[in-house]
């Protein structure tokens, strides 16, 4: 009996041998890192997000049955005092439109904020082959999805699909002043752990559609240097 149990372990072993060389194992693409170096040093990296298209339903949400200018994959919570908080899920490209990863937004009005007219707001990047970033900054006005009643219900409507929003012109600076113009980057994991630094978010309008719906993209400019 121990004889064959022997075999028998070793025949596993050679078939295991067989079937990983000639069925490899799935290899995950990465794609390389578009990355400049500005010359006062440190690392520059842009990561774009485009709406509608790489906005993430939520489970059940069927995005054929969504009007043209809602969101597709946003939470809205909001109180009787008017404070709201909201939270989107994307797609994460880099900047030669490659998707790399997800990324989520939350952002929330009234608690600690003096203005408000304005909102804060989180982003986590996560790129299964590098590791995830965790930034935050405060916002030029109230960037927060709103929930509006329509003829179709009511609705999850972030500023940015809403036509409306761009009668000031075709790009808007999120990231508020305030903090020196930039918002911050507060962590990373692997790859980008030990590194800390700025980003500033920009929200740029590609069409705005007879439906009132728009098409555009989000830009996330980060500069990252070590830790001193």
């Amino acid at each position: 009996m121990k004889r064959l149990f022997g075999y028998a372990f070793i025949f596993g072993l050679l078939v295991a041998a067989l079937v990983t060389t000639f069925w490899p194992l799935p290899q995950h693409l990465r794609y390389r890192s578009v990355i400049t170096v500005p010359a006062d040093g440190g690392r520059e990296e842009d990561f774009v997000i485009r709406w509608p298209e790489d906005r993430i339903s939520r489970a059940g949400e069927n995005r054929e049955d969504i009007p043209a200018a809602a969101s597709v994959g946003a939470a809205v919570l909001e109180d009787t005092a008017g404070n709201r908080v909201s939270a989107e899920l994307f797609r994460l490209r880099d900047s030669e439109d490659n998707v790399i990863g997800v990324a989520s937004r939350v952002a929330g009005t009234g608690g600690a904020l003096a203005d408000p007219g304005r909102s804060a707001s989180n982003w986590l990047l996560v790129i299964p082959s590098r590791g995830a970033l965790f930034l935050d900054q405060a916002d030029a006005r109230d960037m927060t999805v709103r929930q509006q009643a329509t003829a179709d219900g009511v609705i999850a409507l972030p500023p940015a699909q809403s036509a409306v929003f761009w009668t000031d012109g075709p790009r808007f600076r999120v990231t508020a002043a305030a903090r020196g113009s930039t918002g911050k980057v507060l962590r990373g994991t692997d790859e980008f752990d030990g590194l800390t630094g700025s980003f500033a978010e920009t929200w740029e309008l590609d069409e705005a559609n007879p439906d009132s719906g728009t098409r555009g993209h989000i830009v996330l400019s980060t500069l990252l240097a070590a830790q001193n």
